[in-house]
């Protein structure tokens, strides 16, 4: 198995800031920063910031794990985050390895990498990590692989976030404490 990524949320739109550096397009620049803006206030937790990345009515889109879901409609989007901060599911590492941007959107690529709790783990199904039974006290870092595409408005907010499992949530797992 290969080395995991280290787990540091703050790091996670560096990625993009040296990328709005580089760019001399002011609308693809908007864009980039619109971006960059939306995923630091959702790791830090910051709600009404992030929620004014947004559209009015933004449409999320979830591709690879079952069938498409995701939140649509501004209440439902602001439920969405509202309970993801309140599980502390905000705390991630977005390991950006490539950005494609236009004049609509901004694409993602990279590892998606969370801690989760063992008994997250355990009820999801899985029975063993690293050869040795799921411990639900313990705590494990999960690895995936996630591409999420941001289509913006005319005026540079995002439409929503339609992401793409490359890899399911827990396919890589290791356990971080006892």
């Amino acid at each position: 198995m290969s080395e995991m990524p280290v787990f540091d949320p703050d790091s996670s739109w560096l990625p993009l800031e040296e990328r709005m550096a580089r760019e001399g397009s002011p609308r693809r620049l908007a864009l980039l920063r619109e971006v960059r803006n939306h995923m630091r206030s959702e790791i830090q937790g910051k709600f009404d910031e992030l929620m004014d990345t947004l559209t009015a009515e933004p449409q999320y889109h979830l591709w690879g794990v079952g069938e498409e879901n995701g939140p649509k409609g501004r209440e439902a989007v602001s439920t969405f985050y509202q309970n993801m901060f309140a599980g502390g599911g905000n705390r991630f590492h977005f390991d950006i390895r490539r950005i494609v941007v236009d004049d609509d959107c901004v694409v993602t690529e990279g590892a998606m990498i969370q801690p989760m709790a063992g008994a997250i783990v355990a009820a999801s199904g899985v029975e063993e990590v690293e050869g040795k039974p799921v411990d639900p006290n313990a705590e494990y870092l999960a690895e995936w692989q996630l591409l999420t595409v941001w289509p913006a408005d005319a005026d540079g907010k995002l439409v929503g976030e339609d992401i793409y499992f490359g890899s399911p949530p827990m396919a890589r797992l290791r356990k971080l404490s006892q």
